[in-house]
């Protein structure tokens, strides 16, 4: 076994109660048997001290991938050896996901795949990880080891690759989405980024279509999700990121959004309409951010079929109604509220108007002109079969429906079932 004496290694100073948990202690037990070194590391130590949840635990060792399939060979588990060849196995144990990844140098990169090395030194392995946070490992005993002398980062939030940018991201292209991805997650910490780090990342961005749709809509979907979008964005932008994905952006009107979604937290998300309603939607952010014809988006993000069509939902308001109960009655409580952000958000007096006391009094009329209409849904006096009575068929019962409707809407929902068919 190794002796780590020159690194600084401490009492972990947050909550480590998991790693104590019965199969952790069983798969660790497995692991030292043969006197291996073995640290938990990566993002299950970086999100146990950010007090976030994390699914799978990462472990890294001090012996080979075969050394450890050997481990496990008399072990009740499942093996998966797809990373095998980069030094990580994946064990299946009591239904819980662990990934075991031997200490490495990478020798050789192409993009996501490596010729690696195995090697005994944590140092080795710390340098060769992506951001300086996530190279923090945690003993079995409840201690820190910070190889690079980089646990301030995880304190302070602060994102920052190990050793060379540029090296970095041609190691692993994605890492320049991973990179904004946190910066997204912590924008406080991260007002100011590095120069090199910038200057890196502007010269490795065509790197990103080498990226499949579905690693770029992933991690692209997770910074639109975030409180720090809009810086994320606004430094995608100067590095030219933004522009290798998408032709036509506007970060105002996601800005005007992100804005109003704030007010809407600190003001009105104790009314019961907002207790259930979905704030910093991906999809909803991804239509105020780009141009509705957009030509490529299919070229660069994978969306599912039901993101697709949200899309395309949003996409379609470029003229909003004046009576903001049809968006209710027609669409639903949660996608006419959507509706009513974007109507906001695009305003080109947004600035003054979000700031205004009518701000404040339109808002909450049409919210419960919205409410109001997605309640009487259910309350349409008016069915197929009264009209299928009255002689109409086919499209054109269709299209009698679909009037009478607005007629409702714009009667406030007061005409009686006789007073609507004779307007039919």
């Amino acid at each position: 076994m190794k002796s780590y004496l020159k690194i600084n290694k401490f009492k972990a100073p947050f909550d480590i109660s998991w790693l104590f948990k019965k199969d952790i202690l069983k798969i660790t037990k497995i692991l030292t048997s043969k006197g291996a070194d073995v640290y938990v590391v990566g993002g299950s130590v970086r999100n146990s001290y950010w007090q976030e949840e994390f699914d799978n635990i990462d472990f890294s060792i001090s012996i080979s991938p075969n050394e450890v399939k050997e481990l496990f060979k008399n072990i009740k588990c499942t093996i998966i050896e797809t990373g095998i060849e980069y030094g990580t196995l994946s064990v299946v144990f009591n239904k819980k996901l662990f990934e075991i990844t031997s200490f490495r140098k990478d020798i050789k990169t192409f993009g996501r795949k490596a010729i690696v090395k195995y090697t005994s030194s944590i140092e080795d392995d710390a340098r060769r990880r992506d951001f300086t946070f996530n190279a923090i490992y945690l003993n079995m005993k409840g201690e820190i080891l910070d190889p690079l002398g980089n646990f301030s980062d995880l304190v302070n939030g602060k994102v920052r690759f190990v050793g060379q940018p540029k090296k970095r991201i041609e190691e692993d292209h994605l890492r320049i989405l991973r990179f904004f991805r946190f910066i997204s997650k912590y924008p406080s910490q991260n007002r100011s980024i590095n120069l090199k780090t910038l200057a890196a990342i502007k010269q490795s961005k065509y790197l990103l279509k080498k990226l499949s749709k579905d690693r770029i809509w992933k991690e692209f979907k997770l910074i639109l999700s975030s409180d720090g979008v809009c810086l994320a964005l606004r430094f995608m932008k100067e590095t030219g990121v933004l522009n290798i994905l998408f032709t036509n952006i506007s970060l105002k009107n996601i800005e005007n959004l992100v804005e109003l979604e704030k007010k809407i937290i600190s003001e009105f998300l104790g009314k019961h309409y907002f207790n259930t309603f979905e704030l910093k939607d991906p999809i909803l952010r991804l239509s105020i951010l780009l141009d509705p014809k957009e030509k490529y988006l299919e070229r660069v993000l994978s969306l599912k079929k039901n993101e697709i069509k949200k899309l395309n939902f949003y996409n379609k308001f470029d003229v909003f109604p004046k009576n903001f109960k049809s968006l209710g009655f027609n669409y639903g409580l949660e996608k006419g509220l959507s509706l009513l952000l974007l109507y906001i958000a695009k305003k080109k007096n947004f600035d003054i108007y979000i700031k205004s006391k009518k701000f404040e009094i339109e808002f909450q009329l049409n919210c419960k002109d919205i409410i109001e209409g997605a309640k009487a849904v259910k309350k349409f006096p008016i069915t197929g079969i009264d009209l299928l009575q009255r002689g109409y068929s086919g499209k054109k019962l269709g299209e009698i429906l679909e009037k009478l409707k607005k007629v409702w809407i714009n009667s406030e929902f007061k005409l009686n079932k006789k007073q609507l068919l004779s307007k039919s």
